[in-house]
């Protein structure tokens, strides 16, 4: 194995993003605003007073301290959702074996799974 980097590897022309600021985050941005179309004005305020979940950068709202410009990393769009989703009900916590088998990302859905308790009731 040799200890070069090869450009087969590389994602674009400049290798991890080199000499890039900003990257082009724009598919996590239409996901997010996706995800969370039920709250938009409250997913909005999250983003813009809240502080970043994902990263050790210091921000308040959109604005960073550290780099220029507007802070939406990846990480804090990913989480969003878990700052707007609705009280979890706790009989949904009733019997840990019918969610044993669950993935992370079903985990995290479980109040979509609250709503759809009700509409079938």
């Amino acid at each position: 194995m040799t200890k070069r980097i090869h450009p087969r590897i590389w994602a674009g022309v400049r290798p991890f993003g080199i000499g890039t600021q900003h990257p082009n985050n724009y598919k996590e941005i239409a996901k997010a605003v996706w995800e969370n179309r039920d709250r938009l004005p409250y997913a909005y305020r999250i983003l813009d007073q809240g502080v970043c979940d994902g990263c050790s950068l210091g921000t308040t709202g959109m604005r960073d301290w550290t780099l220029d410009g507007v802070h939406l990393c990846n990480v804090r769009l990913r989480v969003l959702r878990l700052n707007t989703m609705k009280a979890l009900d706790p009989a949904l916590l009733a019997d840990p074996e019918a969610l044993r088998g669950r993935r992370a990302a079903q985990l995290r859905s479980l109040d979509k799974m609250v709503d759809k308790k009700k509409k079938n009731k």
